[in-house]
């Protein structure tokens, strides 16, 4: 019995053990789960903090860098048909001579002939002579390797441009009245002086089109030198193009504006031989100004344009341009923030002459030569397939990950993109009547060559990735009218610097008339999405400050679903991480144009750059770059003043 008892005692015991072990456990549990509650909550970073304090730890790409002739090493022996010896300085060579830059067809081969309906003839330029025969209207390089940072996104390579050339304030813009009352430079022939003031471009390019007047009509009686049994009877008129130079009253022109205007004319317009009209399209802010009046509108242009322009200038408000459009008036859709395709519009509604229309910024740069860039440009859209094409255009082309733009990119996005855009994107309005091109086969798997699209000139080009704003953050997403609100299959692509064709802009038209709208950066590429028309952003070499590891790139650039640029919140489109842009050479708002544009017409900026800077390393030099912004080109503008509102 005695036993008994003791092992009960036992038991007992270790359960008022085990009670009281159980018992402090619970009460050390609630002390500690009481003192977490108390505790703040510790705070994560969100994703534009993580890319600012990453980007941080990376010094200034450029800052460092002398991109200056003195460092510039020239290869023995470069053979390139575009490049030629300048006569000018005899048998003078090396790295310090520069050369003459033609990148043209060559108008006398037999291949250009036999591919053409009419025949090219030269025009005169603004010092008399025949433009694409006097050297002093040519556009100078020097060949060689600098060492020079690579690109961020896209390359030279890409979409044809030459990258082994290289260009200086005096050899770009010298032609145009750049360093003309310098009494000496070295390694530069200085043209003969213009009187500006007494230049008409508009009557110099309404002139070179009537000589060249055979190439861009259906006129049999034009080609009255030919046999009437020629096969060149039977070739299509070459399309015109006009460049719209977007500007205002009220604007200040700089000597760098005007050198831009003038090359952008010389390089586009005359030594093509009519290719392109150069137009400079003058918004009225005043809409009670009456421009409809002839005397008024003279006027107007007179007091607002430099005077070499005048006979070039076309004016618009938005009364005149928008009028067509009495649903969107009604709304009140028609200013220029929201609407400003519509001038655009109206001009190729009045205007049909023109195939193509660029709606060119006047404040942006291209470092290069502007016929290369929009000939390359066009050429790139021209060659590519329509099977993916929506797919790459959604994202950052990062060379360094994706390998060449054609087999690498195409077979990386195929690989991990599901989508498949192919013809029109359905979508359920029955008023929405698609006009573009039926695919040539149902479905693009069974394109297996990629070759839809091929050859078929591009409807709109852009220069940033055409993205999906749905699923992001960006302040105008929502922004459509009259078709299915936030649920209607869109794109977007920012900075409205872009080339559309006519069908495009008459098919923007006519959805405005329905009264079905977006806003300037989602109209025509949802326009060309919902009608099946052909979209391309164009992969040109962007730089960036900051030498961020390739996959960081990515990552801040692409987090979008399947690798896209959009379609995320964290997309860097987004309200408060459009910062991610700051660094880069093109974006509305972005810090390194102003650096390095800067340096390149012999000003300091960003600690370096400047006449003694170059007294001690040379003169600065730059590849083709297309820059953006670059506004109020002064030696003491704030160039790299930009930031976002939220910064603050």
């Amino acid at each position: 019995m005695r036993a008994i008892n003791k092992i009960l005692l036992q038991r007992s015991f270790r359960r008022a053990v085990l009670l009281l072990v159980l018992l402090c456990t619970l009460v050390f549990a609630a002390l500690a789960l009481r003192q977490k509650l108390h505790q703040p909550k510790r705070q994560f970073p969100v994703p534009q903090e993580q890319y600012a304090a990453e980007a941080s730890q990376y010094p200034s790409a450029f800052r460092n860098f002398v991109s200056t002739l003195s460092h510039l090493t020239t290869p023995e022996h470069y053979n390139h048909s575009e490049v030629l010896d300048d006569p000018r300085f005899g048998a003078q060579r090396g790295p310090k001579i520069p050369k003459i830059y033609r990148p043209y067809p060559n108008y006398e081969s037999a291949r250009w002939k036999s591919s053409h309906r009419g025949r090219y003839t030269p025009c005169d330029g603004p010092r008399g002579k025949p433009i694409s025969q006097n050297l002093d209207d040519q556009v100078g390089c020097y060949v060689g390797d600098l060492g020079f940072p690579k690109p961020m996104f896209g390359s030279h390579e890409a979409i044809g441009l030459n990258g082994d050339i290289f260009f200086d304030r005096y050899t770009r813009y010298g032609a145009y009245g750049y360093g003309e009352n310098d009494t000496f430079v070295n390694n530069w022939k200085k043209p003969s002086r213009v009187k500006w003031g007494q230049v008409n471009w508009g009557k110099l390019q309404e002139q070179c089109f009537l000589r060249n007047v055979d190439r861009f009509s259906t006129e049999e009686g034009l080609l009255a030198d030919l046999p009437r049994d020629s096969p060149r009877r039977k070739i299509a008129p070459e399309a015109r193009t006009a460049v719209l130079l977007r500007s205002y009253v009220g604007k200040e022109y700089s000597d760098n504006d005007m050198q831009t205007i003038r090359s952008l004319i010389s390089e586009l317009s005359l030594q093509s031989g009519g290719e392109y009209t150069v137009i400079l399209l003058l918004h009225v802010k005043d809409e009670e100004i009456e421009i409809e009046k002839a005397d008024i509108y003279q006027q107007v242009v007179r007091e607002n344009v430099p005077k070499e322009f005048w006979d070039m200038t076309v004016l618009w408000n938005a009364p005149t341009v928008s009028k067509r459009y009495p649903h969107l008036v009604k709304m009140e859709l028609t200013d220029v923030h929201r609407a400003q395709w519509h001038s655009v519009q109206y001009f190729a509604l009045t205007h049909p002459q023109y195939e193509f229309i660029w709606n060119w910024e006047l404040d942006s740069r291209f470092t290069g030569h502007h016929y290369e860039l929009a000939d390359k440009i066009a050429s790139f859209a021209r060659s590519q397939p329509r099977r993916g094409l929506w797919e790459r255009n959604a994202r950052f082309y990062i060379p360094a990950l994706h390998g060449s733009y054609n087999y690498g990119f195409r077979n990386f996005v195929q690989r991990f993109e599901n989508e498949a855009v192919w013809g029109p994107l359905p979508i359920n309005h029955e008023h929405l009547r698609p006009i573009g091109p039926v695919p040539a086969v149902p479905s693009p798997d069974q394109d297996t060559e990629y070759r839809w699209g091929v050859g078929e000139d591009a409807d709109y080009i852009g220069f940033l990735p055409i993205f999906h704003p749905i699923g992001t953050e960006w302040v105008i997403r929502n922004e459509v009218y009259g078709y299915l609100g936030e649920n209607t299959p869109r794109r977007a692509s920012l900075i409205t610097h872009s080339r559309l064709s006519r069908r495009l802009l008459l098919a923007m038209d006519r959805e405005n008339m329905f009264g079905r709208h977006m806003s300037s950066e989602l109209f025509p590429v949802s326009t060309a999405l919902l009608h099946g028309f052909k979209a391309v952003a164009a992969p040109h070499p962007i730089y960036s400050d900051k030498d961020l590891p390739t996959n960081r790139t990515d990552r801040w650039f692409n987090p979008g679903v399947n690798g896209r640029a959009g379609s995320s919140k964290d997309s860097p489109f987004g309200w408060k991480r459009e910062a991610r842009f700051l660094d880069v050479s093109w974006y509305y708002r972005a810090n390194l144009a102003g650096r390095l544009y800067w340096n390149f017409l012999g000003w300091s900026k960003g600690r370096t750059g400047g006449r003694f800077y170059e007294f001690r390393h040379g003169r600065h030099i730059l590849p083709s770059i297309l820059f953006h912004p670059v506004k109020d080109v002064y030696a003491d503008a704030n160039s790299m003043g930009y930031d976002f509102d939220f910064q603050h």
